[in-house]
């Protein structure tokens, strides 16, 4: 099986399975007829990661229900190309984002400079990547379609749990133009009224924070442990050590409690789309 993020994405998934059943590596091999370096190149998307073969590790952890439910389903689609695939010239770092985003079912964004992008508006991110020197416009047109159909893990049936704690900074700068910038903050209060979505401000009265030290994404899943994700220019990082993730963890605990309450910061994202929807 090719080593792909949707490969490693489920072996993952199987590595912590095990984790949680209590087995060694060695263990699962014994149970398995596999030497130990086979289960590791197993759980590593190395090799033999079939669905035969996740049936196989499944019955000998005893794995049953949703959970096993879930990952056969995980393997059977192992080697159906998925819409971030097809066009090619897709970086590989968007391409892991947008595979995580889809598997998590929790996902916090902190801003510090702009709106996250899993809520932009089209003419924001269009405004936002020609700012950034990306070139040429078919270019932009690319990554804008691409950010869109990201932003469908928001709205599906079974959506993501999204949270979005926003320094003030974000609402004052207008992206675009000033009637632009308006459409984007009525866009984000708009969002905030679906269930699964909550935004927070962290207002100027605040004074210093930690989330000044910079923006991340914090995605949690059913089974593997949280990651969190950087970005910077035109490139993005995950950290996925324990000792990594633990501090943005603690920071979005803190932020939670400098932020105003969801109402509070639906109420002054609207005083903002006002005062640029004024000024044009």
């Amino acid at each position: 099986m090719q080593d792909t993020p949707r490969a490693r994405a489920l072996a993952k998934e199987l590595r912590a399975v095990r984790n949680a059943a209590g087995a060694t590596m060695r263990q699962a091999g014994d149970a398995l007829g596999w030497s130990e370096a086979k289960v590791s190149r197993f759980e590593t998307a190395r090799r033999g990661l079939t669905l035969e073969n996740v049936r196989l590790f499944l019955d000998a952890l005893s794995v049953a229900g949703k959970t096993r439910d879930r990952l056969l389903k995980m393997a059977r689609e192992l080697d159906q190309p998925v819409w971030w695939e097809f066009g090619g010239g897709v970086p590989v770092q968007l391409t892991e984002l947008a595979d995580a985003e889809s598997r998590a079912v929790h996902i916090t964004s902190v801003a510090d400079v702009r709106i996250p992008g899993l809520l932009q508006t089209r003419e924001h991110s269009r405004a936002l990547l020609s700012a950034f020197g990306v070139e040429p416009s078919d270019r932009i047109e690319q990554l804008i379609a691409i950010r869109q159909v990201r932003q469908g893990i928001l709205t599906k049936p079974d959506p993501v749990e999204y949270e979005a704690i926003l320094d003030e900074a974000v609402l004052g700068r207008a992206v675009g133009s000033g009637r632009l910038m308006a459409e984007q903050l009525d866009q984000i209060v708009k969002m905030a009224a679906r269930d699964n979505i909550a935004i927070r401000v962290i207002p100027f009265s605040a004074g210093e924070h930690t989330g000044l030290d910079g923006g991340f994404h914090l995605l949690e899943f059913v089974s593997s442990r949280p990651v969190v994700h950087l970005e910077q220019r035109r490139s993005g990082a995950f950290l996925d050590d324990p000792d990594d993730v633990a501090p943005f963890v603690q920071a979005r605990s803190t932020l939670r409690q400098t932020a105003l309450e969801p109402d509070d910061s639906l109420e002054l994202i609207s005083t903002y789309a006002k005062r640029h929807e004024r000024e044009g």
